[in-house]
């Protein structure tokens, strides 16, 4: 996290965006279960102001992000009760948000800004793990929590799993509240040079809410043998590919679990849009492309700025105008950016 020096009672808090590449374990033979990879970029984001000088508490953003208001008010209530603090004299405004539930975990990265806002401004040292908690994410993944911290490329190892444990039944963070955020067991620098092509198609947003629950439970468990192919290709496809900054490496084991285990399940679910946009990137031959989470989110992974942008153009003109958005993204190796502003 870079925290610019700085004091005073106005803060703002820059949040990367968060690629979700897969789950790893919905079977839970071992003992645990979840786990998952995923790496931070630096758009979209979420830009969070906040301060503690005003007359009244106020909650203020975009016409765009009014759905955003009620997650502020919940999440900062958690703060505010875990604290033992009144909301009295607290400004709050989203000045940047972008969708939620398409697979970018905007709300995980918003949920988390209001609550190190919070306790930056009421002068708390806690962790941004213990802060996840509060505001009830990284019920399943750890890598939204752990990339707001830190950045990067991140590799979760889910939680303990069986009667009595974290966790007793398949159930995404949204039903599972109750669960610690996931155990997060590295994190390394995503190449520099490494460029994305981040779509997110105009069709139905990804599954959440009871449709996500009745997926996880209808789904699961995954076949043991299935499970394990996963952790294979990520031991020894996708890490080595990240620390050999080796794109190809890390894209054939990408691809492959895309094939298989829970991603296979959640690709299956998308609208056909989203499987043309997969199939184009493999045809086009990019070296490395994936689905995000739920999607319909995808990603297309590069070595150059040139070669994004022609991969953009070519997106661009198979997609025409259907109302996408389409981002050019840089790794995010540092997570969340707080910096003290002037009013004035």
């Amino acid at each position: 996290m870079l925290i610019e020096k700085g004091s005073g009672n106005f803060i703002r808090i820059t949040t990367p965006c968060r690629i979700h590449l897969s789950l790893i374990d919905e079977n839970g033979y071992t003992g645990r279960v979840d786990g998952g990879i995923g790496l931070m970029l630096d758009r979209p984001n979420v830009v969070f102001e906040a301060s503690n000088d005003s007359d009244e508490f106020q909650i203020k953003a975009n016409k765009y992000y009014r759905e955003s208001i009620e997650v502020i008010n919940e999440k900062a209530s958690r703060v505010f009760k875990a604290f033992n603090i009144s909301n009295k004299n607290f400004r709050f405004n989203l000045r940047r948000y972008y969708p939620s539930h398409v697979g970018l975990g905007s709300k995980t990265q918003l949920s988390l800004a209001v609550a190190l806002a919070i306790a930056i401004l009421k002068k708390k040292e806690i962790s941004i793990r213990t802060l996840t908690k509060i505001v009830g994410r990284g019920g399943t993944s750890g890598i939204g929590w752990k990339g707001f911290e830190e950045g990067g490329f991140i590799l979760d190892a889910g939680h303990d799993f069986g009667k009595g444990k974290e966790k007793e039944s398949f159930l995404p963070s949204s039903a599972s509240q109750d669960a610690n955020p996931a155990l997060t067991i590295l994190r390394y620098p995503i190449p520099e040079n490494w460029r994305f092509v981040l779509v997110i198609p105009n069709v139905k947003k990804g599954a959440y809410g009871d449709e996500e629950v009745s997926i996880f439970q209808n789904c699961t468990p995954i076949p043991k043998e299935e499970v394990n192919e996963v952790s294979h290709q990520i031991l020894m496809k996708i890490l080595p590919g990240i620390i050999k900054n080796d794109l190809e490496c890390f894209g054939q084991g990408l691809k492959r679990i895309q094939n298989i285990g829970f991603k296979k399940i959640e690709i299956s679910m998308q609208d056909q849009i989203v499987k043309d946009l997969l199939t184009f990137f493999e045809e086009y031959g990019t070296k490395a492309h994936a689905m995000s989470s739920f999607g319909p989110s995808v990603i297309a992974i590069t070595e150059s700025d040139e070669e994004a942008l022609e991969v953009k153009k070519a997106v661009e003109e198979k997609l025409g105008r259907n109302g996408e958005h389409i981002y050019l993204s840089k790794p995010n190796n540092n997570g969340a950016k707080v910096k003290y502003i002037n009013k004035d």
